[in-house]
């Protein structure tokens, strides 16, 4: 009983004054009520129900509380998303200090106690203060430190336990409407729960009676720590603002003051009628004890609130009886807690002001709000819109032939073939085994029907690996001659196999390369747009590290459902995969941006992936090289008598096969031994002319 009393007499003596040379208002009826609507005549107040206001404060708490406690990064603040859970943990592990709070604020709050004498005035209690208790009070059971408190200096004695003994927060509402805050705490620290400084949390928006929301634009003046400055930044999570230490460093053990010293802008409701303020003074969120918590709110010159409502507690559970009300001018409110607030409990303050209190926004002002509240859905609409634009005036050039890149291609045999036919097939292997002939890899002879190609050397240095592994699917290791007929017809296909492969690496790599232009300014855009969206943020740097590393995921995942594979449950595989890396990187970009916003940028990635494939294809950025390939044809057969003589067939017989005009070559008078296509066409007549 005696500690109880002791911890009342701790509670009581903690009540203060606000910073400002203040007067306590003794009479109720001096108090304005809470302004719900304003007429455009006579403004008048009137009061509401506290289940009412209790139902409406606890919807605009969801801007405020971190329900999360893993979403907060600083040890020092969280807050349990029920009263039960909060009570259940406290309930686990309770200091001798906890117990001393709880049970002074249990029994100032609590109903039932209402008539107790011990609990009836300040001077009585204070009065009982003498002889033994007051000897216990110096030297209770758990060890107590002075601190000095702001303004004055004042000296009192609290527990040396890790808390927050001195709370103020000076809010000036400009004329302009912009809000300006002078934040001093002071906080004892044991190495614990502050071992990295103390962070300090903000609302990201504000909600007016309908459940609507503006977004708050805050910039930080200064922070100082024990007088001395201090770096900090403010850094955006979810629906809150968190003031966070620029680098980490460790707080030492004892008594340390913070102040923090920053202005919000759109943090006044127009309801037309009347304007409207609130805010929680402590937060709601930090995980220590407030034991004396208090603000002043400092009005524009001549401004008198139309009516004020404060309470603190917990959502679930306000109170409106525990706060002092202090006045010294018209424009000049004081607000004093009287008893402790523990960890997520709010020091809730809304004010009705005259709609004229602050002048109008300006259409600079209106414009910037909008882009602010709108300016990701509108950026990432207009980066679309360039996309798209560039890629349907590009594919005009492109459908053209004006305006491509050139990039040399080299045509080999087997990509001659797919740039005049689109297609893979045995005659392609044919003019391969002919270009491997014209680098006097191999020879190529034939007795009537029989066909026999002859290693002549092991150096393929022309080859490269893929090629050269597809002639070892002929040859081996120690052969040196081949019959490519139906028995060994496996062999050809597995030599096809890799002229195919490389066929397809050479046109992946050389459309790339033709892209690039294309592409290199498309995703340009694309992570230029999200740049200009993190500038809109508070944590600029950390806002477009993570939309860039986002977009590179959903890069990923419609590479995959873009993918080309052969079997059918390769693509299923492939789609699904990339749709679902897709879908999970939408969700976690719209944790960051607006839905309209990560619509529009993944819409961007599509339009980009869409136009690149059809730069791809044969009617694209490939129609300059088919030509190329058709303008060989032409040339060959216009110089067919120059070409079958002495050994020049040797050079183009190997492009003669892959064009298939090898017929008007084969039924000619020469006879050179170095025309090798009717043996070309013989292998082909014996395999049957299978496609692979």
């Amino acid at each position: 009983m005696q500690k109880l009393f002791l911890a009342l007499c701790f509670a009581f003596v903690l009540t203060f004054q606000a910073s400002a040379r203040v007067q306590e208002v003794l009479d109720s009826r001096d108090i304005p009520a809470a302004q719900t609507n304003m007429p455009a005549e006579a403004p008048h107040s009137y009061e509401v129900t506290p289940d009412y206001f209790a139902d409406f404060l606890e919807k605009r708490l969801q801007s405020t509380v971190i329900e999360d406690e893993g979403k907060v990064t600083s040890g020092a603040i969280f807050v349990e998303p029920s009263i039960e859970v909060r009570r259940a943990q406290e309930e686990a592990q309770k200091s001798t200090f906890q117990k001393i709070y709880e049970n002074a604020l249990k029994r100032i709050s609590s109903p039932a106690d209402d008539n107790r004498r011990d609990l009836a005035t300040q001077t009585e209690i204070s009065a009982a203060i003498s002889g033994q208790q007051q000897q216990e009070w110096m030297q209770p059971d758990f060890p107590v430190i002075d601190v000095l408190l702001p303004p004055n200096g004042q000296r009192i004695t609290v527990p040396a336990r890790e808390h927050i003994p001195y709370l103020m927060n000076n809010i000036e509402i400009l004329p302009d409407g912009m809000l300006k805050f002078n934040e001093t705490i002071v906080a004892v620290a044991d190495g614990k729960k502050l071992r990295r400084g103390l962070t300090k949390v903000l609302p990201k928006y504000i909600h007016s009676r309908q459940n609507e929301r503006q977004k708050l634009d805050y910039a930080l003046m200064g922070g100082t720590l024990n007088g001395k400055p201090v770096d900090y930044k403010l850094v955006e999570k979810e629906n809150t603002v968190l003031l966070v230490p620029t680098e980490n460093f460790e707080l030492l053990p004892g008594v340390h003051t913070y102040n923090f010293q920053y202005v919000a802008d759109n943090a006044l409701w127009d309801y037309k009628d009347f304007r409207e303020f609130y805010w929680d003074v402590s937060g709601s969120v930090w995980n220590l004890v407030i034991a004396k918590a208090g603000a002043t709110i400092t009005l524009p010159p001549g401004t008198e609130p139309l009516g004020q409502e404060i309470f603190t507690g917990y959502p679930q559970l306000l109170n409106r009886d525990a706060v002092n009300l202090l006045h010294d001018a018209p424009n000049i409110w004081g607000y004093a807690a009287k008893h402790p607030l523990f960890s997520g409990e709010g020091f809730y303050i809304i004010m009705s002001l005259p709609e004229n209190a602050v002048t109008p926004p300006t259409l600079t002002k209106r414009m910037l709000r909008l882009l602010d509240k709108y300016g990701d859905t509108l950026i990432s609409l207009l980066g679309l819109a360039a996309i798209w634009v560039s890629f349907i005036v590009s594919w005009k050039y492109v459908r053209a032939n004006k305006g491509q890149l050139k990039f040399s291609l080299k045509k080999s045999a087997v990509m001659l073939r797919y740039l005049a036919f689109g297609k893979f097939d045995m005659t392609s292997v044919a003019a391969f085994i002919l270009e491997l002939y014209k680098k006097n890899l191999i020879d190529i002879q034939q007795a009537d029907s029989t066909v026999l190609l002859i290693k002549r050397t092991d150096s393929t240095a022309d080859l490269n690996k893929l090629e050269q592994k597809a002639l070892y699917q002929l040859f081996g290791n120690n052969e040196t001659i081949f019959n490519p007929c139906a028995a060994n017809l496996l062999k050809i296909r597995r030599c096809a196999s890799f002229l195919q492969k490389d066929l397809h690496q050479k046109l992946r790599r050389f459309i790339l390369r033709l892209n690039s232009g294309y592409l290199f300014f498309s995703l340009g855009m694309l992570f230029l747009t999200e740049a200009f969206i993190a500038l809109l943020k508070v944590n600029v740097t950390e806002v477009w590290s993570q939309l860039s590393i986002i977009t590179v995921f959903i890069i990923v995942g419609v590479g995959l459902c873009n993918f080309t594979i052969s079997y059918w449950w390769g693509k299923v595989l492939s789609r699904f995969t990339g749709s679902i890396l897709v879908l999970l990187s939408g969700v976690a970009m719209a944790g960051i941006v607006s839905l309209p916003a990560t619509v529009f940028l993944i819409s961007s990635v599509i339009i980009i992936s869409r136009y690149l494939k059809l730069y791809g294809q044969r009617n694209g950025l490939l129609k300059e090289h088919i030509n190329d390939a058709l303008r060989l044809k032409d040339y060959l057969l216009s110089h067919r008598a120059g070409i079958v003589l002495g050994r020049e067939i040797v050079s183009y017989q190997s492009a003669i096969m892959a064009l298939g005009i090898s017929d008007k070559f084969m039924d000619c008078e020469s006879k050179s031994e170095y025309n090798k296509l009717k043996a070309a066409a013989t292998m082909l007549k014996e395999l049957g002319s299978r496609s692979h």
